[in-house]
């Protein structure tokens, strides 16, 4: 018996699925799925289209030829399938050798290819649960290497397609036994309600789960992907260039009308003016896939003339050879034991050619066989990076923090005269200047507790600002900002720091780049804007090397930096820091729900009047004559029973001493119209006469 029964349910599961609703919910969600992975850009445009084309065509072909004999097919389809796992085979090796660069390219169109070849052939339930199931782990592969929290989106509608697919594959599995045929396969609302508390808990309980697991930490050491998409080589090689800032890129301008984009930045140019004015945006410009936030580190300067700042040494050394490409020391850089601090870099605004980097980089995924290396140890491309750009920069990061820096001390330390350039202070520097940063400086005992000092000076005696008047003619930046206006942006607050350090005998130099930017929560990018551009001071440390300060951008030291512990932890702290924002949000959510609301309940009653409206018009006449016979029993307290027949109501309705003969009689019409062969106009009639007696009221 036990072995009949596993032979019938083995064929109900091979069996041609013959619910279509089943087939078309599967392959929605299989779509959707496959649309995400699309749209994250990890698959090439031709297998892209061929998926979006090929799998509902494939679906659609399976169901027309559910009941043939598919043996060649099977045959051709388990060869296509072979061909695709070793053409990804040969990719891998391909990028092992080329130092494991872009896989996550041919894994996600080796899963393409798996739903594209498996929609050709899904007869049966079980192969459209395999489908679902696949389409679970393309999700899961694209939520993996995904870069945006548009993916969410995706997410929603295929959790939804996921829940609906099973649901519907459940009814027709209930419906395929033969003692529950029937009836059992239509939506009846205690299913329906059944079906929304279950979507409900699932959802629930996925959101305690998410809170609970680790936070994205965002390091991807299994990959270290490189673009450059439709790059456009430098007519100069090792030349820097910035097409964001218009037809004049040099830096030197004072004013933004020189048709600068609203992502282009001064700093990034041969020199920089302290008194320019054009200020970024805040679009989009790169996200950042990185496991705690750093300064992202583009170039410095070393000479200050008392208003613009510009390299001492602008050659360039070519560097490159296989991937990844060594980065060699420079100026100030110490070998020491550190771990590998690793980012990728994703471009999302065109913007200058500079390869930005966590100090120290060691090396660099680049989509190019060559880089050109500065005397700083800047890096630049040899072609342009726009929009869709990635590479991965590997750093040495020191593991830095107070006490080491207080420990290593370039005040008791007989310098390098490498370091000497990095102490260079122009003729001209007003003496109080001088004496300012020996007052602020005069208790603190090492180099690290005088940039402290400075740092909590400047915060307390002068503000931030990006309106401030113009540098008067001959006037010194540093002194107009540290005396005369006591205003200044990053240029200014900067500069300062870098100018009293130099005259404290610490050697130090100005650097620009971008801020770590604003980490999202569920990707567990860095999401850097236009407006993050940032200038800071680099102090030199012996036996550390180069370490950035600040007073405006608080970024951790290295080994002082410790992401949130998990995901619940991290939408915390992004909910703190954008309160304002989720505020908001949270009132148009509201207002939109209380909306969406009040117009289903508004269009369930006009429904019910409707739907009221239709039954009454659309009664029988048994029916609107039964009506007025218990309303006719309601009045004198003894409303109809369930159970009861119209005989045996009509019986208990005059069963009293005096009983009322007309109703007997309207209650015989009744049972003979509902349950005679042919209509009785004339009894008819008369039943109604009598009813009208009774109430009163007309039955029309």
């Amino acid at each position: 018996m036990k072995l009949t029964e596993a032979i019938r349910q083995a064929n109900l599961a091979t069996e041609p699925e013959r619910f279509i609703a089943v087939r078309v919910a599967v392959g929605i969600t299989v779509i959707v799925s496959v649309l995400a992975l699309i749209a994250q850009g990890f698959v090439r445009p031709a297998p892209a289209l061929f998926a979006i084309i090929g799998i509902p065509a494939g679906f659609l072909l399976s169901y027309r030829m559910r009941h043939a004999d598919a043996l060649k097919l099977k045959a051709v389809l388990a060869i296509a399938l072979i061909i695709s796992v070793v053409g990804f085979f040969g990719e891998l090796v391909s990028s092992f050798q080329d130092g494991l660069v872009d896989i996550q390219v041919p894994l996600a169109e080796l899963f393409l290819w798996v739903q594209v070849i498996h929609s050709l052939h899904v007869p049966a339930r079980r192969d459209l649960m395999f489908s679902l199931a696949s389409s679970a782990a393309m999700m899961a592969i694209t939520a993996a290497l995904s870069i945006s929290s548009s993916l969410g989106i995706f997410i929603g509608l295929w959790a939804v397609g996921v829940t609906v697919s099973l649901m519907l594959a459940y009814r027709s599995s209930i419906a395929d036994l033969p003692f529950l045929a029937g009836p059992v396969a239509s939506i009846t609302p205690g299913a329906t309600k059944a079906a929304a508390k279950s979507v409900t808990i699932i959802l629930l309980a996925s959101m305690l789960v998410f809170l609970a697991l680790p936070s994205a930490r965002a390091s991807r050491s299994f990959t270290f992907p490189a673009e450059l998409p439709s790059s456009t080589a430098l007519g100069s090689p090792g030349s820097l260039s910035n097409p964001s800032l218009g037809s004049r890129a040099n830096g030197s301008q004072s004013d933004a009308s020189n048709g600068a984009a609203g992502t282009g930045y001064f700093g990034f140019a041969e020199q920089l003016d302290t008194s320019a004015r054009g200020r970024p945006d805040d679009t989009l410009v790169m996200r950042v896939r990185a496991s705690a936030p750093a300064f992202w580190r583009g170039q410095t300067f070393d000479v200050w003339d008392g208003v613009t700042w510009t390299v001492s040494d602008n050659t360039s050394t070519t560097i490159g050879g296989q991937a990844p490409i060594q980065v060699p020391l420079t100026i100030g850089d110490l070998p020491q034991p550190a771990d590998d601090f690793i980012q990728t870099f994703y471009i999302e605004q065109p913007g200058p050619n500079l390869v930005f980097g966590a100090y120290r980089m060691s090396e660099v995924y680049f989509d190019a066989r060559f880089l050109f290396q500065q005397p700083d140890g800047a890096l630049r491309a040899g072609s342009d990076l726009g929009r869709g750009a990635v590479y991965t920069v590997i750093s040495q990061r020191p593991y830095v923090t107070e006490s080491l820096l207080k420990v290593s001390d370039p005040l008791r330390t007989d310098l390098p005269i490498s370091m000497d350039p990095f102490l260079q202070l122009p003729d001209g520097i007003p003496q109080r200047v001088f004496d300012l940063a020996q007052v602020i400086t005069a208790d603190s005992p090492t180099t690290y507790d005088k940039i402290q000092a400075l740092e909590t000076w400047m915060a307390k005696n002068t503000t931030y600002s990006l309106d401030i008047p113009p540098l008067p003619d001959g006037a010194d930046s540093v002194d107009e900002y540290l005396f005369e206006t006591r205003q200044g942006f990053c240029e200014q607050i900067g500069t300062s720091l870098v100018v009293m350090l130099r005259s404290l005998g610490i050697p130090s130099r100005l650097v620009v780049g971008f801020i770590p930017g604003e980490r999202n929560s569920l990707t567990g990018l860095y999401e850097v804007r236009a407006s993050d551009a940032h200038s800071w001071a680099e102090v030199y440390f012996p036996g550390v090397g180069w370490q950035g300060f600040d007073p405006t951008a608080q970024v951790p030291l290295a080994g002082e930096s410790e992401p949130p512990a998990t995901a619940g932890a991290a939408v915390v702290g992004w909910i703190r820091d954008n309160a304002s924002m989720v505020g908001r949000t949270l009132g148009i959510t509201l207002a939109l729900v209380l909306a969406l609301g009040f117009g289903g309940m508004l269009t369930m009653v006009i429904g019910r009047i409707a739907t009221e409206r239709r039954r009454k018009a659309n009664r029988s006449w048994v029916e609107r004559v039964t009506e007025t016979l218990e309303y006719v029993g309601t009045t004198r307290d003894r409303p109809r029973q369930d159970n009861e027949t119209i005989r045996e109501y009509v019986a208990a309705l005059t069963a009293g001493p005096i009983p009322d003969t007309r109703l007997r009689e309207v209650g015989e019409i009744i049972a003979r119209e509902a349950f005679g062969p042919i209509t009785d106009l004339e009894g008819r009639a008369t039943g109604e006469r009598l009813l009208e007696e009774i109430t009163g009221r007309s039955l029309n």
